[in-house]
């Protein structure tokens, strides 16, 4: 879901002794099935040496509550979902920067089997085109708007063309705002500061660990999250 935005970060920070394990983008529909799969792919990483972990994930509808290490230090953003955090483009001021009746895309969530234009063939192949519309139309009845966040990490013109066919469709307002993948850059370059969750071994992730400005104090000039120091955490 946030191919882009990750591969641009590798691409302008010069990190080359990172691996990526890149996931189906279809987990996040099911919370449970992505709690699972990604303990696992956890699990495996440590197995085969891991010492950091970071998951480019949020809190997807509680699918991350309870992943943990064993040995390594796990780091992940403090965001509930993707569009939270690719909204985020200067000082968090508040948790949610989402706006309720609001549909947001990027290019990842343009793609998704479970984007409007995917949702409606369905709907459409099953119902036929009338009641297939129709069937969509009462399913985004409280929705007021299609926002495109454009976090610079994709072409902009196709997706806000597929942002103007689902406004048409459903009769409502298309905007763009402007996003960033400014949260995924401090996770991947160790920049980390309230806006990253870090775990120490045998922690597990909580809800808790969500909420709108961490867990830090100051000692000696530097941040520490839950006993670790950021400034010195390799």
């Amino acid at each position: 879901m946030i191919e882009d935005e990750i591969n641009a970060v590798f691409d302008h920070s010069g990190c080359t002794d990172i691996e990526i394990i890149w996931q189906d983008r279809g987990l996040h529909n099911d919370p449970e099935k992505l709690n699972l799969a990604i303990q696992d792919v956890i699990s495996k990483a440590e197995h085969d040496g891991a010492d950091l972990i970071m998951l480019a994930f949020g809190l997807c509808g509680n699918g991350a509550i309870g992943w943990h290490t064993e040995q390594a230090v796990l780091a992940m953003p403090r965001f509930d979902d993707c569009c939270n955090m690719m909204l985020c483009t200067g000082k968090r001021q508040k948790r949610n920067l989402l706006e309720a009746g609001n549909m947001y895309l990027t290019k990842g969530w343009s793609k998704d089997e479970g984007a409007l234009l995917s949702m409606l063939g369905r709907a459409q192949e099953r119902y036929g085109e009338k009641r297939g519309l129709k069937a969509m139309k009462l399913m985004f009845d409280s929705y007021r708007k299609v926002t495109v966040i454009n976090t610079g990490c994709f072409e902009l013109a196709p997706v806000e063309d597929y942002a103007e066919k689902c406004a048409v469709l459903l009769d409502l307002e298309k905007c763009t705002v402007p996003g960033s993948n400014k949260v995924l850059r401090k996770l991947i370059t160790g920049e980390w500061d309230e806006d990253i969750i870090v775990r120490k071994p045998g922690e597990k992730v909580i809800d808790k660990d969500f909420e709108f400005g961490g867990e830090k104090d100051q000692k000696n000039g530097n941040i520490w999250i839950k006993g670790i120091d950021v400034n010195n955490k390799f």
